[in-house]
């Protein structure tokens, strides 16, 4: 029996942090900003503190702030292995030398030190590997890596995408992928390999891959790393007043009538025992 943990945000802002619970063995997805740190520490503290595997979605502090923080400053919390496919350090520090809270540099530097310290592998993932845990209860199987190429949202574009399976239900994780790395999926991927139970939506929601995309996942549950204020794109005007296309992925999603779920990040943190699902 698997259990995915969705962890709000404890300061209602953007956040990528999902847990896949089966038996002893813990996968982690991001993590979010170093702010949400204390709180990632007691949830892990509560599971166990082991982590077997740490998957990064692509290199924003919004989704690994949370994991370089917590290796500084937690030793007692094991990572057996940090799962990731980073651009070059080049294409990284050129297309965003800033994150929100450091340099690029600086994480990239910060997080390699601190796994450095700890003995913590870095697990360089490709497209079409697949990746056993648990004595084969889940899988976690690799669809697409970075393509240097895509330069107009180029960190957000350089996603990974990949899926957990477990208890016969696919989980598709799209990373912060936008519009152009959405076509560039649809075009590089078979079609099949995106089909999914539940979808993590892209991009918290706005500025994502496109509805063909959406159509072609037709996932039955969607997941919402959305804060309140992006969930309605809140603005000057109140709601849908914002210049978030948050409010036009919802649309999206009601028109594909496939969805029976929307489970948001705005509503505290969820466990989903995906045997029950």
């Amino acid at each position: 029996m698997a259990k995915l943990h969705f962890l709000k945000s404890v300061t209602d802002t953007i956040n990528t942090s999902f847990i896949l619970e089966s038996g002893d063995t813990l996968l982690m997805v991001d993590g979010g900003f170093p702010s949400e740190t204390p709180y990632l520490y007691e949830y892990l503290k509560g599971l166990g503190g082991h982590v077997t595997a740490w998957f990064i979605t692509h290199f924003h502090d919004d989704h690994m702030g949370a994991l370089w923080t917590l290796l500084r400053e937690h030793p007692d919390i094991r990572v057996d292995g940090i799962y990731c496919h980073l651009p070059s350090d080049e294409f990284l520090i050129h297309h965003a030398p800033t994150q929100d809270e450091f340099t690029t540099e600086e994480l990239l530097n910060g997080l390699r030190g601190e796994m450095a310290k700890r003995g913590t592998p870095e697990v360089v993932v490709q497209a079409g590997e697949d990746y056993p845990f648990a004595g084969g209860a889940v899988n976690v199987h690799i669809i697409h890596t970075p393509d240097e190429t895509l330069v107009r949202n180029p960190i957000n574009d350089s996603s990974i995408v990949f899926r957990f399976e477990a208890d016969g239900k696919r989980i598709l994780f799209l990373g912060d992928l936008g519009p152009e790395g959405g076509v560039q999926l649809l075009e590089d991927v078979d079609h099949a390999e995106l089909k999914a139970d539940f979808v993590q939506m892209a991009h918290h929601g706005q500025g994502c891959v496109n509805r063909d995309c959406y159509a072609v996942i037709q996932p039955t549950y969607c997941l919402w790393p959305t804060p309140s204020w992006l969930w309605d794109n809140m603005g000057p005007g109140g709601y849908d007043t914002g210049i978030f296309g948050t409010v036009v992925t919802r649309g999206w999603i009601s028109s594909l009538r496939c969805v029976k779920r929307h489970y948001l990040m705005i509503h505290g943190t969820q466990v989903i025992d995906l045997s029950e699902v």
